[in-house]
């Protein structure tokens, strides 16, 4: 079966954003990755790139910025006061170091996570971009497995490994 609308796709891959360089993140056959092909749950050129492609072929693409998370974009570095930073009144400076990812929520109380860049005495800088934002993207891997995909699964929208549906 190949790669297409509708099929549940299971793979193996490595991502560096440089040719050669380290590997940024993975999945092996002991973890591999699974997704719902056409469903806009992974990036559109990814998806692409995998389109056609049965169980067993291997594959190593290049997503540019722009086919991948995007440019860097400097407008989403920005200051937060350090009283972002606390519940019910307790600050929590324990979390305010460089590097760290913090969970923070927009107006709408939807969650999402920036990158704490710098900590000052009364203000924070966080990084919102996505990790691989202005990165270009070095894929390779291997399809483990391409199915059907059940129809619970269509409907809603993601894979449900060994018969879950018990978050719905």
């Amino acid at each position: 079966m190949q790669a297409a609308p509708n099929t549940v796709v299971k793979l193996t891959y490595q991502l560096r954003t440089e040719p050669n360089g380290p590997v940024m993140d993975e999945a092996d056959k002991g973890n591999p990755f699974s997704f719902l092909f056409g469903h806009g749950n992974v990036l559109d050129q990814f998806e692409k790139n995998l389109e056609g492609k049965i169980a067993g072929n291997q594959f190593s693409f290049t997503l540019t910025p722009e086919e991948g998370y995007g440019a860097f974009d400097e407008e989403a570095v920005v200051k937060l006061d350090k009283a972002v930073f606390s519940h019910e009144g307790v600050q929590h400076d324990e979390m305010l170091f460089v590097g760290n990812v913090v969970p923070l929520q927009d107006q709408h109380g939807n969650p999402f996570q920036g990158r704490i860049v710098a900590v000052g005495d009364s203000d924070v800088t966080v990084d919102l971009n996505h990790p691989f934002a202005g990165k270009t993207l070095y894929f390779s891997g291997e399809l483990l497995e391409v199915r059907e995909a059940h129809e619970v699964e269509i409907e809603h929208g993601h894979v449900h490994e060994h018969g879950d549906h018990s978050h719905h």
